[in-house]
């Protein structure tokens, strides 16, 4: 029977609810549910809702109905939600691969992994189900495969076993993370942004750099890191803050690509900065085994880095183009949108203070809540009724799912690596293409987080990676904390990376500019960021870690250099720069980057030799107007 557009907006809320009540259930119980419980109702939930808000080819429109097929698998998805909610005391007790797998573990187990390679295929594209299919192939056929590609194989029970009754498949450490982690920020920034947080950091955005060279492109580049904190979404992020600022950049001067390319590198860079990173951090705070606070405090200096860079390449293109202060931009309708909405700003500062407390992420989100609730009932602008509230569930559901279903999906990936062998045979293929050396293994984890990135979501492609890779890096020497954030910040920038760069493409879609021009320029603005993660991994002291001698002079000549490379990149230091010493800039940049003594000595000798001489010619510059006059 074809549902309505009505009634399948109707079913999806209803899910929503449904999912947040069960989140938040140990509160109200006071204690904790089984473990398999909570993971059969987050994943059986948030697949429904796939299948209720995405078709065979694209995402639903407004007034779309929901196909047949479609309402049949969603109900099945409830049916395994129920399922598993209740097998959880029985889960909690049986020994895996001895305990008897029951035919209705067959039924639903099969039935569930069939429903995510589908849902796994509408969220995050062909690439991830296509990789979950061949690994799933890999089991069964592994007797018949040759040389050390071959394994013993595993009959149908263990698979089953192994995947939906332990926690080493589906309900494994990917899930997991999800289900107590991730969820629980999604829906505090779905609250948030209902509350007006976004409209607060555009206002803020321009009462700060609305009178400054190049405002319009600033204020894009300030407000789509905050507005970042909140999303944790690349595109999501480009929707909402691109409508408002690539406008008013293009009306400024800015090229169409241009506009485009600087809102998409910063709201890509949303995703790297602290307190509340993409969900991918959350993800690999669990898979490291550190708290998501240790991630977020060994970020703080790269995500720095990385916006500066943006930054002063903008100040530095718009110096060298003439796009000075514009006395056209809404800076006063901003300070008023500022005065009315500041106070939205109060739960976010709470739920930092609650995160560096290490409160449990489940109370931390239930009183940021709350916090935000009673907080926007202060003022009219922000005040947050029934249907918002309604809507910031079903936003925040929403925005689980996508993450929800790659997560389960690298969890049957993960199961089979684990238990065919293949993980180990996987690592040691990958130390012999490298040879042993740390830089080239570094490059090819690099160029496959970006392939991966090019087809999934931030969450999924850091997934894929950390399986395949993270072990190599870590047999080579690299802490698991920086190999882990490595592969992390090259699945975020995959999102600017060509041919595929997925938030180039939509702030394309706004601007009206070229998609592979707009992708080209966001992947050269946001070069300096492609340097950091090597830099972190040589040496720790960017992420804030080892000897307080060390971290200063690290963060310090990395910060020189971020600088030298974006004031080559937009050709401006005291004067428009000329190509040769742009080059020479930037190479000495990237060397100041590079955390060696030598390297750094002779990049600070080169942009020091730059800095003179354009300093010469501005003061010569002078002289000869002046005498002019």
């Amino acid at each position: 029977m074809m549902l309505s557009a009505r009634h399948a907006k109707l079913a999806v809320g209803l899910i929503a609810i449904a999912l947040t009540a069960v989140q938040f259930a140990p509160l109200a119980l006071g204690r904790n549910l089984f473990e398999i419980s909570l993971l059969g109702v987050h994943v059986g939930a948030t697949t429904a809702i796939v299948f209720l808000i995405f078709g065979w080819r694209s995402r639903r429109g407004a007034d779309d109905p929901v196909s047949p097929a479609d309402v049949v698998c969603a109900l099945l998805a409830l049916a395994c939600a129920v399922y598993f909610y209740f097998q959880g005391a029985r889960v909690a007790e049986r020994i895996e691969g001895v305990d008897e797998v029951f035919a209705s573990d067959y039924v639903f187990g099969l039935v569930l992994i069939a429903l995510l390679l589908e849902a796994s295929r509408r969220v995050a594209g062909n690439v991830l189900m296509g990789l979950a299919a061949a690994f799933i192939a890999y089991v069964f056929l592994g007797p018949y495969l040759p040389g050390p590609m071959g394994h013993s194989g595993m009959s149908l029970m263990r698979f089953v076993d192994l995947q939906v009754l332990s926690s080493q498949g589906i309900f494994g450490t990917p899930i997991s993370a999800s289900a107590n982690m991730v969820f629980y920020f999604v829906i505090v920034g779905a609250f948030l942004e209902r509350s007006g947080a976004g409209h607060l950091f555009v206002d803020l955005a321009y009462c700060v750099t609305g009178r400054a060279w190049g405002g319009a492109a600033k204020a894009s580049v300030v407000s789509s890191g905050l507005f970042g904190t909140v999303s944790g979404s690349a595109v999501a992020n480009v929707l909402v803050d691109g409508v408002i600022t690539i406008p008013l950049m293009k009306r400024t001067g800015f090229s169409k690509d241009f506009a485009g390319a600087v809102e998409a590198t910063a709201s890509t860079g949303g995703q790297l900065a602290p307190p509340v990173m993409g969900a991918a951090a959350f993800i690999l705070a669990d898979i490291v085994g550190v708290t998501y606070g240790s991630v977020a405090y060994a970020a703080i200096v790269p995500a720095v880095l990385f916006y500066l860079s943006l930054y002063v390449l903008i100040d530095s293109y718009s110096r060298r183009h003439g796009f000075g202060p514009n006395n056209e931009l809404p800076v006063a309708a901003a300070l008023k949108g500022f005065r009315e909405r500041w106070h939205v700003l109060l739960p976010l500062g709470l739920m930092i203070y609650l995160l560096t407390a290490q409160y449990s992420l489940m109370r931390v989100g239930a009183i940021s809540l709350a916090a935000i609730l009673v907080i926007s009932w202060t003022r009219s602008a922000t005040r947050m009724g029934p249907k918002d509230i309604y809507e910031a569930i079903v936003a925040g559901a929403r925005g689980a799912a996508e993450v929800a279903i790659p997560s389960a999906v690298a969890g049957i990936i993960v199961g089979v690596l684990v238990h065919t062998g293949m993980a180990l045979h996987l690592e040691r293929w990958i130390l012999e293409i490298a040879g042993g050396s740390l830089l080239i293994s570094l490059i090819g984890a690099m160029v496959l987080t970006l392939i991966f990135g090019m087809g999934m979501p931030t969450a999924a492609a850091y997934l894929v990676a950390a399986i395949l890779v993270g072990p190599a890096l870590q047999n080579l020497g690299v802490p698991a904390l920086p190999a882990h954030l490595f592969i992390f910040y090259f699945a975020v920038l995959s999102m600017v990376t060509p041919p595929v760069a997925l938030a180039a493409y939509a702030a394309a879609g706004i601007s009206g500019g070229s998609l592979w021009n707009t992708g080209l320029i966001a992947f050269a603005i946001a070069v300096p960021g492609f340097i950091i993660p090597f830099a972190f991994v040589f040496d720790q002291g960017i992420l804030l870690q080892g000897d307080a001698f060390n971290i200063v002079r690290t963060v310090g000549t990395a910060t020189i250099g971020v600088v030298a490379t974006a004031m080559a990149s937009g050709g401006y230091l005291f004067g428009p720069l000329g190509r040769p010493a742009r080059v020479a800039l930037f190479v000495a940049g990237v060397m100041l980057i590079a955390p060696n003594e030598t390297t750094e000595l002779l990049g600070a000798a080169v942009a020091g030799s730059i800095l003179v001489w354009q300093l010469w010619r501005s003061s010569q510059a002078r002289r000869a107007a002046v005498q002019t006059l």
